[in-house]
């Protein structure tokens, strides 16, 4: 503990460091990244028409790949990082059975979250009715979303280990058709939505402490970002690697910038209830705005939240005087412009989950 000039006592946190923001921003980027996979897939699959359904496939792709390698990156920051003991985690349906808990109630939501996402993966890219008799691949999954799929072909040419067939067999075992499919996603997008939840309610629990922790915005401020970053991160990926013709770029921008929208709202509301509390959380304010102020006012609000709309609102504009495809040169910087909007959105997530740790490693004692 130190004295503070206010007469604070305050309280060093040791127990969370860059390693459980990083794990933040993973856990909130897989979750919605998967939920923008849904979504995605749904839209397709209500479309009706090949053409839709082919770009929405490739969003669908890049949001489950983005969801998995995310979790897994969440997961090597807290196994590894914080923890440091990742082995004993193997033995967590033995330990986690204290189901009073957020810890073990939002350990369970991950894993089984992670176990939907794979079989989504395996089902989406293994797809034995999208391989060719040469044993290649069709169509369907030419994109640049299919790499994991050209992976295992290379593996099984070069090696002459089967992995790709293997894969393709597990996945004609266990697809569940069209339907299933989607409604096993379905429960995958309610795990995505509790996993990001539940971090946002496990640091709620010692708001006393720590004010800036709200107990009551921290979760729909954590939904809202994680949501806006996922959507982003896919839709990013799909506009680099995949163009932007045909993907809906537009309509999921647009749906992005309404959610950054409320994840203003429930930002001022934060800031507001701070400012307006007790001496604990007043000094939260200040040292969120001041002392980290560069960071908050530069990452957080003018990279990820001012300067997409910005950007969003420009490209509106451009989109409905000009015909974007009529040109080469002006694809590319639309694809460009929209490839830094999203980015600018990941970038004020990062900044936001860091400055949600950072912010609070002096947290004042309340009394």
């Amino acid at each position: 503990m130190m004295d503070s000039p206010d007469g604070l006592l305050w309280l060093t946190q040791q127990e969370y460091g860059w390693y459980i923001a990083a794990y933040l921003f993973f856990s909130g980027l897989a979750g919605g990244a998967y939920l923008t996979s849904f979504g995605a897939d749904l839209f397709g699959w209500c479309a009706g028409d090949e053409a839709t359904e082919q770009s929405m496939r490739s969003i669908t792709q890049w949001g489950v790949i983005l969801s998995l390698g995310a979790i897994a990156a969440g997961m090597f920051f807290l196994l590894f990082f914080h923890l440091g003991a990742p082995l004993r985690a193997m033995l967590f349906p033995v330990l986690f059975v204290n189901f009073d808990s957020w810890l073990v109630i939002g350990t369970w939501i991950i894993v089984l979250f992670s176990i939907v996402a794979v079989l989504q993966a395996l089902w989406l890219l293994w797809d034995s009715h999208r391989q060719t008799m040469a044993g290649g691949v069709r169509e369907g999954l030419t994109g640049t979303s299919a790499f994991p799929r050209r992976v295992t072909v290379w593996i099984e040419t070069r090696s002459r280990v089967p992995i790709d067939t293997w894969l393709v067999r597990l996945a004609a075992r266990t697809n569940p058709g069209q339907m299933g499919r989607l409604t096993v996603s379905g429960v995958g997008s309610a795990l995505a939505l509790g996993m990001v939840a539940y971090t946002g309610l496990k640091l709620g629990y010692v708001s006393a402490t720590v004010p800036l922790w709200d107990g009551t915005l921290l979760p729909f401020l954590f939904l809202a970002s994680a949501l806006s970053i996922g959507l982003a991160a896919t839709m990013g990926a799909t506009a680099l690697f995949e163009g932007i013709h045909g993907t809906k770029v537009t309509t999921f921008s647009i749906a992005d910038d309404v959610i950054i929208l409320g994840e203003v709202l429930v930002l001022v509301l934060l800031l507001a209830t701070l400012s307006a509390g007790g001496p604990g959380a007043v000094a939260a304010f200040e040292l969120l705005t001041v002392e980290y102020g560069l960071l908050f006012w530069g990452g957080v609000v003018t990279i990820g939240l001012a300067l997409p709309l910005v950007l969003s609102v420009a490209l509106i504009a451009v989109e409905r005087r000009v015909d974007i495809h009529a040109s080469e040169r002006l694809t590319r910087l639309i694809r460009g412009a929209y490839t830094m909007k999203f980015g600018f959105v990941v970038l004020g997530g990062v900044a936001l989950r860091y400055l949600i740790i950072a912010a609070a490693y002096n947290a004042p004692l309340t009394t």
